[in-house]
């Protein structure tokens, strides 16, 4: 079958440059929702993964000599690469039942609000749409910013939504195990919960200001529209805090 046969079955279809693949590259979505179905067709990433290797790479071009933790690691793109390259690659997972700091098929166990890594012993810390799922984003911000060392950023995506200049709290986790809903129920994907997992925060425009009063670091929120890349569609922001 011709190329241009297979393409009739997707509503978009271009030739580009992966940057996690790092060679010419083409994209496929069948839908147009393309944040989760604009694939490249080597690695099987998404834009959003694909706008955070831009970022990584942008600015630590050594990466593959640091140390990396990434929090709930994907199963394809992105996470495959880092793991596969990145010598000093730390993999988390959080298990609510199992001990911190327990190694559980292949994944240290890490709550991101309560870590037990040590002072000052990250280079980069990375996490792809995890920060909408946290019940304190400020106790994550402050965890992240003490596991790392200076010069070392926190680079990690999670939707904002355009139509908000505030954002907007949408659940909370209580002490007692319960779950208190200010607004009806959204679930996610979760690599480790066939369950998904409860989304916590639409977040605004006022989270960059958020995440620097949260955390004491510098935040840069960085935009795309590349198709060379692979890299359009809603949601594409990464958001880059750096510890001074």
């Amino acid at each position: 079958m011709e190329k241009s046969q297979i393409d009739e079955k997707y509503v978009y279809s271009h030739d580009g440059y992966c940057p996690i693949c790092e060679v010419n590259a083409h994209f496929r979505a069948k839908y147009d929702w393309y944040r989760d179905h604009l694939l490249c067709m080597t690695c099987g990433s998404i834009p959003r993964e694909r706008a955070l290797a831009i970022v990584l790479m942008r600015h630590y071009p050594g990466w593959r000599s640091l140390v990396i933790h990434e929090s709930s690691p994907a199963e394809r793109g992105l996470s495959l690469k880092l793991k596969r390259e990145c010598a000093d690659y730390i993999a988390s997972q959080f298990f609510k039942e199992e001990p911190p700091g327990k190694i559980i098929n292949g994944f240290r166990n890490e709550n991101l609000e309560r870590q037990t890594l040590p002072n000052e012993s990250c280079d980069i810390v990375i996490s792809q749409d995890v920060m909408e799922h946290v019940n304190e984003p400020k106790a994550v911000l402050e965890e992240v910013g003490r596991t790392l060392r200076p010069g070392g950023a926190y680079i990690f995506t999670t939707p904002t939504y355009k139509e908000r200049t505030e954002s907007e709290r949408r659940a909370r986790y209580l002490a007692n195990g319960e779950i208190e809903h200010y607004a009806p129920p959204e679930y996610h994907g979760n690599p480790i919960d066939n369950a998904g997992s409860l989304v916590t925060f639409h977040y605004g425009y006022d989270f960059a200001e958020l995440a620097r009063k949260w955390s004491s670091m510098d935040v840069e929120v960085v935009r795309f529209s590349d198709e060379r890349q692979g890299v359009i569609g809603e949601f594409t922001e990464v958001y880059k805090l750096t510890k001074l």
